[in-house]
């Protein structure tokens, strides 16, 4: 018997002893991370599987972005998908799977199907609201969409949410001894939030070229949310401050229904 040495094992024949030794085979670098997305062909369409993964986030109320403290949760399910687009995977409990919906999937269409769409994204997306702090959700949607243009930033470009502190002034006339004049009566002030926003990260793209869907990941791993409240400082003019505050009628869209698209946060993302 005689095998040559090949990629993976080595062959020795010594003293009439034989020894075949298979090298250990090691998964690819990135394999298998958190939040990594799948897309495959099936019999009704294209299934998108996500991995499960962790996140860390502040979390703030929209009336009172100043008053912030942090969490940490496991992603596991999707909170936002085309509706009756999702299947439940058949694990017993979240852990026993290492996608999220129980290893179940999202069944998307390209653009040639009605309803469907050649670029989807998934997102980690989430909203404040003023009784509600803010969590990070998973979601699917197509380009364009309901879901795509009511979870956007409120402000067009970034997730930032301002706050001022505001001290108002009063001009009085007061009388002296020698007549009377003006005094400038500063007040203690409070806290004022000037505008709404939300959290939108892409986590991957998917694009209907050749006849599939690519899938194009831009996120992997375990996710901190970067704290977008920025505190602009000390105002003392008066009433600078819009109210309610901007981008209100986005903040009550994005609370509302998306055409098109399921919201449900029951077991979404998970404090561990």
């Amino acid at each position: 018997m005689s095998i040559q040495p090949g990629a993976g094992y080595t062959f020795v024949n010594s003293g009439g002893a034989t020894a075949l030794t298979i090298d250990p085979v090691w998964p690819y670098w990135g394999e298998d991370d958190q939040f990594q997305v799948t897309a495959a062909k099936a019999a009704d369409g294209y299934q998108v599987q996500c991995r499960k993964g962790f996140v860390l986030w502040n979390s703030y109320y929209a009336s009172s972005p100043w008053a912030h403290g942090g969490f940490k949760a496991e992603v596991q399910k999707f909170y936002c998908y085309p509706t009756g687009s999702k299947t439940d995977g058949d694990a017993a409990t979240a852990d026993d799977s290492p996608f999220v919906d129980l290893g179940g999937y999202i069944t998307i269409q390209p653009a040639s199907v009605e309803g469907g769409s050649d670029n989807w994204g998934v997102y980690i997306i989430g909203c404040a609201d003023v009784e509600e702090g803010i969590r990070p959700y998973l979601a699917i949607f197509a380009d364009g969409s309901d879901a795509d243009d009511k979870s956007d930033y409120f402000n067009g470009s970034s997730d930032q949410v301002i706050y001022k502190h505001i001290q108002t002034q009063e001009l009085v006339e007061v009388e002296t001894p020698t007549g009377s004049t003006f005094l400038t009566i500063q007040g203690i002030g409070s806290l004022a939030v000037i505008n709404y926003n939300c959290i939108r990260y892409k986590v991957a793209s998917l694009t209907f070229e050749d006849g599939t869907f690519k899938v194009v990941q831009k996120f992997l791993g375990p996710m901190k949310v970067p704290n977008p409240v920025n505190y602009q400082g000390l105002y003392t003019v008066n009433d600078p401050a819009p109210s309610p505050p901007a981008y209100d009628t986005e903040l009550t869209d994005w609370l509302g229904a998306w055409t098109g698209y399921t919201k449900d946060s029951t077991g979404a993302t998970v404090d561990v």
